[in-house]
């Protein structure tokens, strides 16, 4: 839970003066931005309480979204609340309006007591209710914290998602490197026995000349000997790969 809404949870404490001394003692900087006209009919506001107890802050929660279509990097949170199902009250005066009047030049050098006295006067004389003010900002506030915990459980998923699937694409690396490294080990293996009986035959094949070369060297001269006692030359080693 927010603090506002922990706040509202308990009622609030407004921030209320007497506007008959705040308003006399800066007669034309604290003059409130000029509101529209009451509707015709509607009798004069009471005066704004000090206190404003949990039960008139109720208000309907804002739509509830299973899962949010807005981006989490939305510059403009008007969409949550669009999506949220919120919208202005009848009269027009939400948390939006009211924060436009705060930011009125003629109230800009003010004290916050004197900027609030100056709005509320602004709000009375156009027949609103701050409470219905604060409830719009308290919806606001939900709909951005349901937004948030949408947004943390997406978040959540995706990285439940991501580490199941980088943990299986790791598995199927060492899988693979396993499977080629005993491919290699077997090439390897395979390369040097046969590199071995090519060597054995080599030896093999120089005594059977030698004992040829020794029956025909009983009839012929040695220089006209036809049998080759040349030994093979060793194989030839490719150099390393580079790649």
């Amino acid at each position: 839970m927010s603090k506002i809404s922990d706040f509202v949870s308990k009622g609030v404490r407004l921030i209320v003066t007497d506007e008959q001394e705040q308003l006399a003692s800066e007669p034309e900087a604290a003059a409130p931005p000029s509101p529209p006209p009451p509707p015709r009919g509607r009798a004069p506001r009471e005066r704004t309480p000090r206190e404003l107890p949990p039960e008139a802050l109720t208000a309907e929660p804002p739509k509830s979204v299973a899962r949010s279509q807005v981006a989490a990097d939305v510059a403009d949170f008007g969409q949550v609340y669009q999506e949220a199902g919120i919208e202005l009250p009848l009269h027009g005066y939400g948390v939006d309006k009211v924060g436009e009047m705060l930011e009125n030049k003629r109230l800009a050098t003010l004290a916050r007591e004197v900027k609030a006295t100056a709005v509320l006067a602004a709000l009375e004389a156009a027949g609103v209710e701050l409470k219905d003010v604060i409830v719009d900002g308290v919806r606001r506030d939900k709909a951005l914290d349901a937004f948030f915990d949408s947004k943390t459980r997406e978040t959540q998923e995706l990285r439940g998602k991501s580490e199941t699937r980088i943990e299986e694409i790791q598995q199927q690396i060492a899988a693979f490197l396993k499977e080629k490294n005993a491919e290699i080990e077997a090439l390897k293996k395979a390369a040097l026995g046969a590199t071995q009986a090519l060597a054995n035959l080599d030896e093999r094949k120089q005594r059977e000349e030698d004992r040829l070369y020794a029956i025909l060297a009983h009839f012929v001269e040695a220089a006209t000997n036809p049998i080759t006692r040349a030994k093979a030359p060793a194989p030839e080693k490719k150099p390393a790969s580079t790649s």
